[in-house]
């Protein structure tokens, strides 16, 4: 009974943390506000879970930018490269395996063999990213975690724990195309975010940081 109760408190224990960020229905809520439906459960599931030890203001960035980044959670791969070969020759580098296609997947899409490489074993799955990039699509797990390792090793560097400019995370995902002067596609993101922080009802930080 001791062990029983004990595994019980754990459960109860690790499931409020996960739902200590955000509910369900905060998700469901932000998505329809913005004018898609609300993803299947397990892309709330497997994000809350990855996210359980970030901080409210860097998790509301977060999560606008895999808003924008994957259509509100339609997309989880480069949609030109779904069909066919034409991304065959596409993204090639010294670390890319003969074969295989290492164009966008996953919810902040990982381009590029190195990076497949990089988030395989940065994730302790040791190179069966580089072995399988198709699997960064098609598993909704390793969609998200693969897409929270590029945040923790590319934008939160960016950010240096200052949640006060919101334009730094865009920059660090996309600045050689979006801050080099007012840029539309950098808007919308901030606009996204604006909607995140209004139903999470926490303090909304700066657009600075991309083109301003």
């Amino acid at each position: 009974m001791k062990i029983l109760f004990v595994v019980i408190i754990v459960s109860m224990t690790i499931c409020a943390g996960f739902s200590k960020g955000i509910s369900q229905e905060q998700f469901n809520t932000i998505i329809s506000r913005l004018g898609a439906e609300k993803p299947e459960k397990d892309v709330y599931t497997n994000f809350i879970k990855a996210t359980a030890d970030f901080p409210p203001e860097e998790m509301a960035m977060l999560l606008a930018q895999l808003i924008h980044e994957s259509g509100s959670f339609r997309y989880r791969e480069e949609i030109v490269c779904t069909t066919g070969n034409k991304c065959a020759n596409s993204y090639k580098d010294e670390i890319g395996l003969p074969g295989k296609s290492y164009h966008g997947r996953g919810f902040i899409q990982l381009t590029w063999g190195k990076n497949y490489r990089d988030a395989s074993r940065g994730l302790g799955l040791g190179d069966k990213l580089l072995q399988h990039p198709e699997i960064v699509a098609s598993d909704t797990k390793i969609a998200m975690d693969s897409s929270i390792w590029y945040w923790k090793d590319k934008v939160r560097p960016m950010l240096k724990g200052d949640f006060t400019r919101f334009g730094l995370t865009t920059k660090a995902i996309n600045g050689a195309l979006e801050c080099k002067g007012y840029n539309e596609r950098a808007a919308n993101r901030y606009k996204i975010y604006g909607t995140v922080t209004e139903v999470l009802q926490i303090q909304k930080a700066s657009e600075n940081g991309c083109y301003n």
